[in-house]
């Protein structure tokens, strides 16, 4: 039997898991155990030497090993070595066998702490910030996804950190058990905000009511959603906070009811309401509500509070975070908006058990995109869980809303307000807006299904202008069939016609498109100027 009451310290090497969780367990009383410690121990050799005489897949194979067995004791304090989280299976024991806390700081602090050490196998190249950098890139999503909550050690001495962080892993304690359908992802940066994942989220009014700050709340929904779930929500609420003043504010369903008309609706209703500085708007449904209720919020009284309450999986993974509000217009897809980070995201997975299928398959789409764009185990592990995901197994699905999540956080922190890095999480999305446009939002294929054909597109896009192999784009179109997503083009819509709305995309430039395209799985990148002749011939032969 493992223990399930342990505190794992995951995070980069320089992070402090070693200093911080020795003075973490003193604190609160527990064993510490550093998983690195004894491996070497153990071994009767360091580190560097295991490195050198097993490579780097017997030393993960040996730290898998030592890691269970740390987590089949008594309870305590581990600190994992910073390639822990690489493997599935030690991300999985961690999150069953307690809190799993993922340290982090930043990239000057990082090399300052690591400046002398000579120890360390994956730091002996010249150009350690790179090679830091380079590893932080790929992990960083991992150290999300395994953990229950973020802790950024960076302005930090050991013991005011120990004293910080076991506040708050009490005050984590008190927010939900660790079970595997249970998920929390933190989103730090200027705004940071939570993430909560799992099933009965909808039904905490505790937690629902823990991100208000006044006596206003205004929830948004659209027909059908509201007779699902809004009485639950503001009975959860009312039970939870008596005081609180609620109104309701319900709109037809649909991406063509995402309009400048029914924002203003919001923004009535909010008038109505007597909505102070202090109110906020719960977002109830899927990403047409929350891109609306969200600009409304940014808007009244130049901005107030918005929770996200996705019912969706496209908005649970994709539109629910990051802050990206907007409206439609006749001439492109959200063309009008603002940036406005959520208080907090409150994704219920049970609504999920609602979902038609193709709405479900449509979630599943996006959830394909960031391994495209950035994590191609990630594409690996979709393909071994599609029929657990397509079945809509509680864990599959909390494991890859919450992985999504992770990779969509640390791209969004970085670039908030997408100069650079973030439209990297627009794969397929310019293709899939001209054909959303073209459609005229209401009829043919819905905002996931579009992307779907979209990233196939772009993958051809790829191999045609020769960055990526003819064989990528078709195991990426293997891959969306088996997940029942289209990937062709709808008939009737002509290719000039689709060309001409992508010149009023968002994401192309005065000197010519710009589209994210890929130099394989897990690859993805901006590339401006590109010929339109090219862009034709994929759109013709797609």
């Amino acid at each position: 039997m493992r223990n399930r009451d342990h505190i794992v310290l995951v995070g980069p090497m320089g992070s402090g898991k070693s200093t911080l969780g020795r003075a973490l367990a003193a604190r609160l009383g527990l064993g510490f155990i550093d998983v690195d410690e004894r491996i070497v121990a153990e071994a009767g050799r360091s580190i560097a030497e295991l490195f050198a005489s097993e490579g780097e897949a017997g030393f993960r194979a040996r730290e898998a090993r030592t890691l269970a067995q740390a987590l089949g004791e008594a309870a305590a304090v581990v600190a994992t070595g910073g390639g822990a989280v690489l493997a599935e299976a030690n991300r999985a024991a961690m999150r069953g066998a307690g809190r799993v806390v993922y340290l982090r700081v930043d990239a000057d602090a990082q090399l300052a702490r690591l400046q002398g050490d000579s120890t360390r196998p994956l730091l002996q190249g010249e150009d350690r910030a790179r090679t830091l950098a380079a590893l932080q890139a790929t992990r960083e999503p991992l150290y999300r996804a395994a953990a229950h909550l973020l802790f950024d050690t960076t302005q930090f001495a050991p013991d005011a950190a120990a004293a910080a962080l076991a506040e708050r892993l009490r005050t984590l304690r008190d927010d939900a058990d660790m079970s595997d359908t249970l998920h929390t992802v933190e989103v730090g940066g200027a705004t940071p905000y939570r993430i909560h994942i799992g099933p009965g989220l909808l039904d905490d009014g505790a937690l629902l009511a823990r991100t208000l700050r006044g006596r206003h709340a205004l929830i948004v929904s659209d027909g059908n959603v509201a007779p699902l779930y809004a009485d639950r929500v503001e009975a959860a609420l009312r039970a939870a906070k008596p005081e609180l003043r609620i109104a309701r504010h319900v709109v037809a369903a649909g991406e063509a009811e995402k309009t400048l008309a029914n924002f203003g609706g919001v923004i009535d209703a909010l008038a109505a309401l007597g909505a102070t500085r202090d109110a906020c708007v719960f977002a109830l449904g899927g990403g047409v509500t929350g891109d609306m209720a969200g600009f409304a919020a940014a808007c009244w009284m130049r901005s107030i509070d918005c929770v996200q309450l996705p019912t969706t999986l496209l908005a649970m993974v994709d539109s629910s975070v990051g802050g990206k509000t907007a409206v439609d217009i006749p001439q492109g897809k959200n063309l009008v908006g603002a940036f406005h980070p959520p208080r907090a995201v409150i994704a219920d997975t049970a609504a999920l058990r609602t979902l038609p299928p193709r709405e479900l398959r449509a979630g599943l789409a996006e959830v394909i995109k960031y391994g495209a764009i950035v994590d191609a185990d990630f594409l690996h592990w979709l393909d071994a869980h599609c029929d657990a995901l397509l079945a809509g197994d509680d864990a599959a699905l909390a494991e890859a809303i919450a992985r999504s999540c992770a990779h969509k956080a640390a791209i969004t922190e970085r670039d908030p307000f997408e100069h650079g890095e973030r439209a990297l999480l627009n794969l397929g999305h310019t293709f899939g807006h001209a054909i959303e446009a073209e459609q005229g939002y209401a009829d043919g294929l819905n905002h996931g299904e579009a992307v779907a054909v979209g990233m196939l597109l772009a993958a051809r896009l790829s191999a045609t202008l020769g960055l990526a192999s003819w064989g990528d784009a078709e195991a990426l179109r293997a891959l969306l069939l088996r997940f029942g997503l289209p990937v062709d083009i709808p008939d009737g819509l002509a290719p000039e016609a689709l060309l001409a709305r992508m010149r009023l995309d968002k994401k192309a430039q005065a000197s010519g498109l710009r589209f994210i395209l890929w130099n394989g799985p897990g690859a993805a990148k901006v590339v401006a100027d590109v010929d339109e002749a090219a862009v034709l011939a994929v759109l013709r032969g797609g």
